[in-house]
């Protein structure tokens, strides 16, 4: 189809999309992989620390060229940039959204970086996405947790001084593997998407979370589902699996392929879910 900006995506698509992290080669043919045999639009991201690696421009290129010869809408995104540099690579890389993520900021100073980003943005046709509240680590407490959730109150003031398209919030979720099940505050999520009104919100931290809380996040608003930790077990337990096989082949061919094949496979299924699945669970 086409790449397509995230303001696009969200705008067009019913249920939410989900946001699948990308590595490498592989892991950016299994995401859109999984997106086609779906028919489904998907969002190919890349985190600032990959992104920023040596010689990782050459991935961002790759992600550029895959969306545009997908048979479905691609979003390719940059997620948590914590500076304007950042940003600005992605654009010129040819991405078409970007996440410039000032939520360690005092609101203030996230405002003027949001608005610095956004200006080059929206100049170049991409779509910007930013974060109120701060996302917990898996080592957090509840407490610790807790403080760092998107406070409602700055919400209002934040959109109405930016003018950014999702806003990423906090409400228990966090990166990586959750110890026990999560809990997530959707009454705080309720009351910040009654103040956010058309803004998209966007839930960070998916892996680990129970069909019923996407279920639930998505009913009461959540328009973007990122998946990171995910593709990275799925695709090394698949390495793992392919090379135990037979360990003196040492694969370089097959075990790749393997490993494409299983990320593309739970691409497919959280996509789907996302976009439908979810309503069984209403």
């Amino acid at each position: 189809m086409a790449l397509v900006t995230l303001k696009e995506i969200l705008k067009e698509h019913k249920g939410a999309v989900g946001a699948f992290s990308t590595y490498d080669l592989f892991t950016a043919q299994g995401i859109v992989q999984g997106a086609e045999e779906s028919g489904l639009p998907v969002i190919l991201m890349i985190g600032q620390p990959p992104l920023n690696q040596p010689g990782n421009e050459y991935v961002g290129q790759i992600m550029v060229q895959l969306a545009r010869e997908a048979t479905v809408p691609v979003c390719v995104f940059l997620d948590h940039s914590k500076d304007y540099e950042t940003c600005m690579k992605a654009m010129k890389l040819g991405f078409s959204a970007v996440m410039i993520d000032g939520s360690h900021l005092p609101l203030e100073e996230n405002i003027a970086i949001t608005n610095k980003v956004t200006e080059a943005a929206q100049a170049l046709g991409v779509s910007v996405e930013a974060e109120l509240g701060a996302l917990a680590g898996i080592e957090d407490g509840e407490e610790a947790k807790k403080a760092k959730m998107t406070d409602p109150s700055h919400v209002e003031e934040f959109l109405s001084k930016t003018s950014v398209d999702a806003l990423a919030v906090s409400i228990g979720n966090a990166h990586g593997l959750y110890k026990g099940e999560p809990k997530l505050d959707f009454d705080r999520l309720s009351t910040i998407k009654k103040i956010s009104g058309d803004v998209p919100l966007i839930l960070h931290g998916g892996t680990g979370l129970t069909l019923e809380q996407f279920a639930k996040g998505v009913e009461i608003g959540i328009k973007k589902i990122n998946i990171g930790t995910e593709v990275k077990t799925t695709y090394i337990r698949a390495f793992i699996e392919a090379h135990e096989k037979n360990v003196s082949a040492y694969d370089m061919v097959g075990i790749p392929q393997a490993c494409k094949n299983a990320v593309a496979a739970m691409v497919q299924d959280k996509l789907e879910f996302f976009a439908r699945g979810y309503k069984a669970l209403i």
